[in-house]
């Protein structure tokens, strides 16, 4: 047969051999990620940037946003309760969360804690004990079939950008597989440049590129609170799967108009970031003061909420914990299976009762219908056709492992998309049987053409 491959193909082909590929993880139950898939950025049909998932993929009306608790960072044995299975499947029980945050220590931090005989120390001093606290958590998440930010909880990133490449290449080697993972690579830059920022990010993009299409937050200035910085000089992403974060406390910020002094405020700035089509993301924000401190204010709460739910903007609520803050969701008598709320616990709690009790898997037993880029399809769009069946043609497509099976009366043409709707290679004349056995574990979009008959299926590779 005539192959006619891309660049991307051979860049697939050497990841499937160096692939490190976790035991495979299970889900226990039917959950936000069986049913939307992969979350993956796009535009409306407005060019309004937001949220989809790859189950339906980018259309008006299909926009996603979960919802759901950060964890605190794993600095803390009154967080590190909550780092455990029994801990985010409590929450996911008492909860109904969708998502969560995994805040890791990143640097040198030692704030004298203990927690099962360990003294915890963030990631530059103690790798392995932050890595298997983030690991319990991602696979946790996993099971309960729901999605999991990655977080390199860190102020100085920038300063820390080797290590964060590491540790982002053995998460998506491991994880990057699994639709549930985000990749949060930046968590609050302080009063540096934009292009600061994106220099770091650039890097730790490029290595995460390298085994997964998943999801990647990005940070901005001045603890996330200028998603706008990014207008017109957004971060290398071959993916085109990036969003910015949007971090708010409601005590302290604003979520529409501008303050006295003349700045815009948090909220305007990131509507002018979707309006200029970035997608945004919510990675954190609190009922009370940025500090952590004070008592949430139930009005300016609402109108935040108000603000989220207009724009479809996914969250994850700062924290779970029992920390000795006016943003702690837990009073000091809980733990992983027994959950006690304080003021701030039972507001976000009485938010997230309305996250749906049931879910239902993506209906075409796969997700991933491809990404459609501003309305409008075709190659090297982000976009796929739409599911056509053409037995009446004599075309039937199936796969065994990672063999293609074609049925067709004349030789057809395969055409392989990630789930973002680029195509990564096509092969001509196939007749009968084609090896995929190069593609990466992971979730395709196939077409297959013979003759005037065309058919397209998503597939998984295991």
């Amino acid at each position: 047969m005539k192959n006619v491959t891309f660049t991307a193909f051979i860049s697939a082909m050497a990841l499937g051999a160096s692939l490190a590929v976790a035991q495979t993880i299970t889900p226990t139950r039917v959950g936000p990620v069986s049913q939307y898939g992969q979350l993956m950025t796009g535009k409306n049909s407005s060019g309004k940037g937001q949220i989809y998932g790859s189950c339906e993929g980018v259309k008006d009306g299909a926009e996603v946003q979960v919802r759901g608790m950060s964890l605190y960072w794993s600095l803390m044995p009154q967080a590190l309760e909550f780092w455990s299975e029994d801990g985010i499947a409590t929450m996911v029980n008492d909860m109904k969360i969708q998502i969560v945050r995994a805040a890791m220590a990143t640097g040198d931090e030692d704030w004298k804690g203990e927690w099962n005989g360990i003294q915890l120390k963030g990631y530059a001093v103690d790798p392995n004990n932050q890595k298997q606290f983030m690991k319990t958590v991602v696979e946790a998440a996993i099971k309960n079939d729901i999605y999991v930010i990655i977080d390199w909880h860190s102020h100085k990133a920038n300063q820390q950008t080797d290590a964060a490449k590491n540790f982002f290449k053995e998460m998506a080697q491991t994880y990057g597989q699994y639709d549930n993972v985000i990749f949060e690579v930046f968590n609050e830059p302080e009063k540096i440049s934009w292009s600061d920022v994106k220099n770091y990010a650039n890097q730790v993009i490029e290595v995460i590129r390298q085994y997964s299409d998943n999801l990647i937050l990005v940070g901005n200035p001045e603890w996330d609170q200028n998603p706008s910085a990014a207008i017109g000089n957004e971060v290398n992403d071959s993916k085109n799967n990036t969003a910015y974060t949007l971090h708010y406390y409601a005590n302290s910020h604003n979520w529409e108009g501008t303050y006295n002094w003349g700045g815009e405020s948090e909220g305007l700035k990131g509507e002018k970031a979707m309006n200029a089509g970035l997608s945004v993301f919510v990675s954190e924000w609190g009922t009370a003061n940025s500090n952590g401190g004070g008592d949430p204010n139930q009005g300016r709460n609402q109108s935040w909420q108000e603000y989220l739910n207009k724009h479809k903007l996914s969250w994850a609520n700062w924290s779970a914990s029992y920390i000795s803050e006016g943003t702690a969701a837990f009073q000091g008598g809980s733990n992983k299976t027994s959950l006690q709320y304080t003021t701030s616990g039972n507001l976000v709690k009485g938010y997230l009762s309305t996250n749906p009790e049931s879910y239902t898997k993506c209906p075409t037993g796969e997700q991933g219908q491809g990404q459609q880029g501003e309305g409008q399809q075709g190659e090297g769009q982000h976009g796929t056709a739409a599911f056509f069946a053409a037995p009446e043609f004599g075309l039937n497509v199936s796969l065994t492992g990672k063999t293609l099976h074609v049925s067709a009366p004349q030789a057809a043409t395969v055409e392989i998309f990630n789930t973002l709707g680029n195509k990564l290679f096509a092969v001509d004349q196939v007749r009968g049987e084609l090896s995929l056995a190069t593609l990466p574990v992971g979730r395709y979009m196939v077409r297959v053409r013979s003759g005037s008959a065309t058919t397209m299926r998503a597939i998984a590779i295991k």
